[in-house]
């Protein structure tokens, strides 16, 4: 209902296509404010205020979109605010999707600052519109032809991601989860080979839940005895977005820190990050603050841990961060 009808969106991995404009029911200005209010309450927490929210799980707790976000008087919206109704429904996207008759779909996704970077707004208001239906679509049992469509029953759809349905023999949920029919999981046979796993996963992605990834890492964890470190670890990225960008460090080396574990046997402990600010020879990350040096450093810690400062030292250093 906040959204401006009949938007064209020429998307480069689809046709041209006209959808509803819902970047203009959340705005960058008004995401701009929501991520400032995030770190209004969540910055510090990690023990240095430098414009990062390192400790993911407090701030999930210490932030609060109606009490935290001013509310626009009269509905009148200037950027600076969120109406009652923006509050109720961006809390519901963060809450996780659903179906109509209330069936959780997916998982939700955690507060977090680079819901003002422009990949965040791409993925939600755009990607979301003109690629994931598609491949919803292809991904059900049986898989659907998408030419010319344009609504589909929610209930029905999320049912067919799991049905087998001659001579689709096997689910799409089988075929994209972990191996192991009788726990996707407990990925025992990997471990038993020698294997290591490692995940990283940004923790502003708007497409899919760093809190997904965690919550996934624990089942195995649990599957695993409380023993799954010992041949895979998840590296949350603060602030990164889709793959990359966002107010992050967003470079690092996990391929060499594999190697190193495999044929080495030494387990990554952390990881080096660095920010690409302008100038970077990798290449600039726009979203990088202006506040920062361009190439700050960080640690990204192996989950639960957290990168905490030391309490003194330069906060654009690694050196003065531990993961604990």
């Amino acid at each position: 209902a906040l959204a401006t009808p009949g938007a064209t969106v020429n998307h480069p991995f689809a046709p041209t296509v006209k959808i509803p404009d819902l970047g203009s029911a959340f705005t960058a200005q008004e995401r701009q404010t929501v991520a400032s209010a995030i770190l209004g309450k969540c910055d510090a927490l990690d023990g240095a205020v430098d414009g990062m929210v390192q400790d993911v799980k407090a701030c999930q707790a210490a932030f609060n979109l109606q009490s935290d976000v001013p509310t626009c008087a009269g509905n009148t919206r200037n950027g600076q605010c969120l109406t009652p109704e923006q509050k109720s429904l961006v809390s519901q996207v963060f809450a996780g999707g659903k179906t109509p008759s209330g069936q959780l779909i997916y998982s939700s996704f955690p507060w977090d600052t680079g819901v003002a970077t422009p990949n965040w707004a791409t993925w939600k208001f755009v990607n979301s519109q003109a690629l994931d239906p598609a491949a919803g679509n292809i991904f059900m049992s049986p898989s659907r032809n998408i030419a010319g469509l344009s609504t589909i029953d929610l209930d029905e759809g999320f049912k067919a991601l799991s049905a087998t349905v001659a001579p689709f023999t096997e689910s799409a949920d089988t075929v994209i989860t972990p191996p192991g029919k009788e726990d996707p999981r407990n990925l025992a046979g990997l471990r038993a080979r020698g294997a290591k796993m490692l995940i990283y996963h940004g923790v502003s992605d708007a497409i899919f839940s760093a809190h997904d990834t965690a919550d996934w890492y624990q089942r195995l964890d649990r599957a695993q005895g409380a023993k799954a470190a010992d041949f895979a670890r998840y590296f949350p990225v603060p602030g990164m977005s889709h793959c990359s960008g966002g107010p992050s460090t967003d470079r690092f080396d996990g391929l060499s820190a594999l190697v190193k574990w495999v044929e080495q046997g030494e387990a990554p402990a952390q990881l080096f990050a660095s920010a690409r600010g302008p100038g970077n020879t990798a290449g600039a990350n726009p979203d990088v603050p202006k506040e920062w040096s361009p190439t700050r450093t960080r640690p990204l810690c192996p989950f639960p841990k957290v990168a905490r400062y030391n309490g003194s030292g330069d906060v654009e250093d690694a050196g003065n961060f531990s993961c604990k």
